[in-house]
């Protein structure tokens, strides 16, 4: 390469050996592939670098996902650093929420390619000191969190840029907040741009920036490198960035994941019964292996639409069927999908629409459904009411199950399934 360009990539989120709690709620779950997979996308990471001979790896945070279960996670992570260092490649790593300083304590001396940033205060690493060579000039600021629930500007006070050099933010931040996450080391794009840096590698947002938050300074989360659930859906891995004669050159996603995670969204027609089910559920698993270039394949499908199918969804005992009949459809591809969970949430091939605007009893009580999903906070307290003894005895089932007796969009989702099933029973006995 011409004299001061290189490459690095930039990673954040890896969450080694994350527990992925819950997995005891899902008979049949590979629960083995599941905990393994954020070890074998730090592999990938590892062999990425060696592969595009980096000239060096961030890692803005979240290593590790909390203290370890056992000292095992630590050796395990160190040789994989030993491995960055017989390749010459030095690692600069902060700490974030989940593996801060008081709550992760390693016990674990990294090799000496690994540099660690002070939680105490900003501190920055510059060519020399991470052992590049002389035509790169890089200077790589940050700081970690000392303590979990960091709520100060940590980039407000990072040091000025260092002339002549290509300079790197590297902060783990919630930026100026994301309801999915939470809020950590808040800050805005302007403090960043202010402290003058090129590129800022930032981590704890587990959703790659597409398109980046700025191009100039270039500002993104990488996202994780490893998908642990279904809220973590799509392709997930770190950022291989360029530098050409001082400047940006061009930043590009490399996938790392090893397990993908997938909703496949199955709406029905007027028409379709459970044969046209099955056929639709099968085209959006095959589509789900498409989208995932070999990888294991974790899916959570979701039925909906009005349709024939819906009066035989609503028969007792039927939905265990479908739901067991589709788990086998995902046998077909001899172990490549796993089926995490399905979601029925069909209706009655009824004109809803026309029945709400009678005039008789059926008329009168569409409407009081129907004004009863649009006042969530009236919702709410009517669940609250009927359901709190159930509420307090099965908590953490409900929590296992992804189910909360006091979200508006799961109520109102259960309101209008009593009322398809109100209107399918209608239309069975018409």
């Amino acid at each position: 390469m011409p004299s001061d360009s290189f490459r690095f990539i930039h990673a954040a989120d890896l969450h080694i050996d994350s527990p992925l709690r819950g997995l005891e709620a899902y008979p049949g779950a590979p629960t083995d592939r599941l905990r393994n997979a954020t070890r074998n996308a730090f592999e990938n990471l590892v062999q990425l670098a060696i592969d595009e001979a980096v000239s060096f790896v961030i890692i803005a945070g979240d290593l590790f996902d909390g203290q370890w279960k056992d000292m095992n996670t630590g050796i395990w992570t160190a040789g994989q650093f030993r491995k960055l260092e017989r390749a010459g490649i030095p690692v600069c790593l902060i700490r974030g929420n989940h593996d801060a300083e008081s709550k992760v304590r390693t016990g674990i001396k990294w090799p000496a390619n690994v540099h660690e940033f002070s939680v105490r205060k900003p501190q920055t690493f510059t060519s020399t000191q991470l052992g590049l060579p002389e035509s790169i000039d890089v200077a790589v600021h940050g700081q970690g969190f000392a303590r979990p629930d960091i709520q100060e500007d940590l980039a407000a006070d990072y040091p000025e840029a260092v002339a002549g050099h290509f300079n790197i933010g590297v902060l783990h931040t919630s930026l100026t907040g994301d309801p999915a996450h939470d809020r950590y080391a808040a800050t805005t794009v302007e403090v960043l741009r202010n402290r003058g840096y090129d590129y800022w590698a930032l981590g704890h947002i587990h959703i790659r920036s597409e398109p980046p938050i700025s191009k100039e300074p270039y500002v993104a989360f990488s996202g994780n490198t490893q998908g642990r659930h279904i809220r973590e859906t799509g392709a997930k891995g770190c950022l291989l960035v360029s530098v050409e004669d001082g400047g940006l050159a061009g930043v590009e996603f490399r996938e790392t994941d090893t397990l993908r995670w997938h909703r496949a969204a199955v709406v029905l027609d007027q028409a379709d019964t459970l044969n046209e089910l099955y056929e639709k559920t099968r085209d959006a698993l095959q589509e789900c292996l498409d989208q995932s270039d070999g990888r294991f394949v974790a899916v959570r499908v979701e039925i909906s639409g009005a349709c024939a199918a819906h009066r035989e969804l609503v028969q007792p005992g039927i939905q265990a069927e479908v739901v067991s009949q589709i788990r086998d459809i995902a046998n077909e591809w001899d172990d490549e999908i796993w089926i995490e969970k399905v979601k029925l949430n069909t209706s009655a091939p009824i004109n809803v629409k026309q029945l709400r605007q009678g005039h008789d009893l059926l008329g009168e009580l569409l409407r009081d459904v129907a004004s009863l999903s649009d006042d969530t906070d009236q919702l709410s307290e009517l669940i609250a009411e009927s359901l709190a003894t159930l509420s307090a005895k099965a908590g953490p089932e409900l929590q296992a199950a992804e189910t909360s007796l006091t979200n508006p969009e799961q109520l109102q989702t259960w309101l209008q399934q009593a009322e398809g099933l109100l209107l399918a029973r209608l239309e069975a006995e018409a």
